[in-house]
Order: C-alpha cells, then sequence, then structure tokens
C-alpha cells in the first residue's frame, strides 16, 4: 500500500481514499472523482479553505442545504437524516496547543451507502488515528465499519483528558485534607467548569452514537452495531464519571469553604475574647489618664504599681470567669 500523504492544511482535499475492503485504502486524486462512482469512498476537507465550498457543491454534487449544514461555524452533536444520505454531527476533544481539551473540535459527516465526506475546522486526532489505522491495514473495510470506527476513535480521544480530570480532582481531595485555603477553592472551581463543559458536548455525542444504527443510507453488520453499542457504552460511563466529579468538585468546594469559615471564626473568637478581657483595663487605663485635679495616687509613688497589680488581678479574673462560663 502507498504511504499517505502528509495533511497539507493549504488545501480544500486533505485527503481521499477507496476503501479496498481489506482494512487499506488507496489514496486517488478528488478530482478524478465521478458523483456516482460505486467504490466505497472517504474524502476529508478542510472547512476553512476558500474552494471547499465549490468543492462540495460542484465536484461532489451536495445539496446546498447540507454544504451549509457542514460548514457552518457552529454545530451541534446531531444526526439528521435527508433523501440521498445522512448528515451526522460528532464532537472530538481537542488535542491541539492553545486552547483547552474541553474546547472540543467538531467533525462534520456526510454519509451515503458508498461514500463518507468528513469535514473539520480544525485537526482531529480521530481523523489521525483513522489515517493510521489504513497506513497499518487495520482500518475498516465498508462505511458501516467506518463509522464504528470513527466513533471508537473519538472515545478513545476523550478517555485520556477524563482520566486527567479524574487523577486532579483525586489530588485535590488529598490537598482539601491538609491545608484549605482559597486557591484551593479556583483549582475545584476549575475542575467543575471543565467537567461541566465537557458532558454539555459528551451528553448530546451519546445520544447521536445511540441512532446511527438506525441510519436508512448505511448497511452494518451485526459487527459494527455491537461496536456502535460498545461505543455508545463507554459514552454513557464517561458522562457518568462526569457528574461524578462534579459531585465530588461540589462537595469538596463546601467542604473547604466550611474549613476556611471555621478557621475564620475561630480567629474572630480569639479576638473577640480578647477584646472582651481588655475592655475594662482600657477603661481603667482612660479614667486614671484624665489630666484633672483629684486622680487617686497622683502623688503616691506607689500608685502605678498598685493600678497595674489591680489590673493584672483584674484580667485573671476575666480570663477564669470566661473559662467557666465556657467561652473558650
Amino acid at each position: 500500500m502507498p504511504d499517505m500523504p502528509n495533511t497539507d492544511e493549504t488545501h480544500a482535499c486533505l485527503h481521499c481514499y477507496v476503501l479496498d475492503g481489506s482494512g487499506a485504502a488507496q489514496p486517488v486524486d478528488i478530482k478524478t472523482l465521478a458523483a456516482d462512482d460505486p467504490r466505497q469512498i472517504w474524502i476529508h476537507l478542510n472547512a476553512l479553505h476558500k474552494d471547499t465550498r465549490k468543492l462540495l457543491k460542484d465536484q461532489l454534487a451536495l445539496d446546498a442545504t447540507v454544504v451549509k449544514t457542514l460548514l457552518a461555524d457552529e454545530t451541534r452533536p446531531r444526526v439528521e437524516e435527508t433523501q440521498y444520505g445522512s448528515l451526522v454531527m460528532l464532537r472530538s476533544v481537542n488535542h491541539n496547543p492553545g486552547p483547552e481539551p474541553e474546547d472540543l473540535v467538531s467533525l462534520r459527516l456526510w454519509v451515503s451507502e458508498n461514500r463518507i465526506i468528513t469535514v473539520s475546522r480544525r485537526r482531529a486526532l480521530a481523523i489521525a488515528d483513522l489515517q493510521d489505522r489504513f497506513r497499518d491495514e487495520h482500518g475498516p473495510r465498508q462505511i458501516g465499519e467506518f463509522l464504528a470506527m470513527l466513533c471508537n476513535c473519538v472515545n478513545d480521544g476523550i478517555e485520556p483528558a477524563l482520566q486527567d480530570l479524574e487523577e486532579r480532582i483525586d489530588t485535590l481531595e488529598e490537598l482539601s485534607g491538609e491545608s484549605p485555603d482559597a486557591n484551593l477553592r479556583n483549582d475545584l472551581s476549575s475542575v467543575r467548569k471543565q467537567a461541566t463543559q465537557f458532558r454539555r458536548h459528551i451528553s448530546p455525542l451519546r445520544d447521536v452514537v445511540s441512532r446511527l444504527p438506525q441510519s436508512e443510507h448505511v448497511r452494518m453488520s451485526a459487527t459494527d452495531k455491537w461496536n456502535i453499542h460498545d461505543s455508545l457504552d463507554r459514552l454513557t460511563r464517561f458522562v457518568e464519571e462526569l457528574d461524578s466529579i462534579r459531585e465530588r468538585s461540589q462537595i469538596l468546594q463546601d467542604e473547604v469553604y466550611n474549613a476556611m469559615s471555621a478557621r475564620l471564626n475561630r480567629n474572630l473568637y480569639v479576638l473577640s475574647v480578647i477584646t472582651a478581657v481588655f475592655m475594662p483595663l482600657t477603661f481603667i487605663s482612660g479614667l486614671l489618664g484624665m489630666n484633672v485635679d483629684g486622680i487617686p495616687g497622683s502623688s503616691n509613688p506607689k500608685a502605678f504599681l498598685a493600678v497595674c497589680g489591680i489590673s493584672a488581678a483584674l484580667a485573671l479574673f476575666q480570663i477564669g470567669l470566661f473559662r467557666r462560663l465556657k467561652w473558650f
């Protein structure tokens, strides 16, 4: 099998393969394909290229509405059945440098009986995985198997991101028991936000995968349907794990908040006790510090020591009284 060409994002067609039915694929020039070519064909297009719209309409003879949907700026996971094929919108975890993983990559598919067209605006790891499988001659042999394998590749990309979230929440749980602080609350909030964003896209993706075996335009074997259901089970588990991560992060946030509130209340309580002890002492010092005639002991050299002794005795009496009242 010839080596697969490198992806060149300066072209509208990133690659075009004819499935040979044995797990391999032969690269072909998209310009040589006829609209009614009976072979099993996979075409992957760059949605951002200026020639892609013309290629979809003229060369591949797709309806204008289908073209508009495939090239839309924003899409949500869904399946739409038309007279000539199925529109499938998937989401794949973003492994490109720069944006966060939860900023998922949209995969738009047009699926007919013998042709599958994939369109993306950014590099998708699931597409690269399929290309590698064709290179190793372990790729899909027909369109139904292609869909099942693509769903599996999408799940393979999601799983490491969720494992990373699990490890982060485990680490934060350990830290929360040692030294809860404001930074920990911020980290927990970040994890919860990330899990929420993942779930918002993965939940509808699960609904899409559940509908794929019902497509009228794709012939699937029993094995393909079983693989689709396996992908569906994995997506369901992902959603449950995300729900668990969100609940754990919320519980940890509450625990950290309660610990910080308890620490603050304890400090305020100590300050309140100190204030209560020194309040009468402050009154005595203020009273004796007035610059008026008649202050007792003003001419007695031992008056200062007497006032200090009285103040100390009063402070000890207050401390004893507070302890008896179980104020601290």
